[in-house]
């Protein structure tokens, strides 16, 4: 399998990844209880809430990846179609 077709695959599944109800549902989840045990932190509790920020900044890192795996997927759906040759869809 060459480059091209493997990159679109690949964003092919992110895509999925990225609209799948129950993960955009659970991340949302993981969000707001972040958010929640953060407003109901007292002031010493320096360690919750930084723990509580590396899981939000984590669901972040972990969309933004997604999007761009789904990214290369796109460009690399591009580049065959040029070539002349449309990627199998799987």
């Amino acid at each position: 399998m060459d480059e091209e077709q493997l990159n679109f695959e690949r964003g092919q599944r992110a895509k999925r990844l990225l609209e799948d109800d129950l993960l955009v549902e659970m991340l949302k989840k993981v969000e707001d209880d972040c958010y929640r045990e953060i407003r109901a932190t007292k002031l010493m509790d320096k360690e919750v809430r930084e723990q509580a920020y590396l899981l939000l900044t984590t669901v972040d890192i972990l969309r933004a990846k997604l999007r761009s795996v789904h990214d290369t997927g796109v460009m690399a759906e591009v580049v065959m179609k040029r070539r002349g040759r449309p990627p199998k869809v799987v």
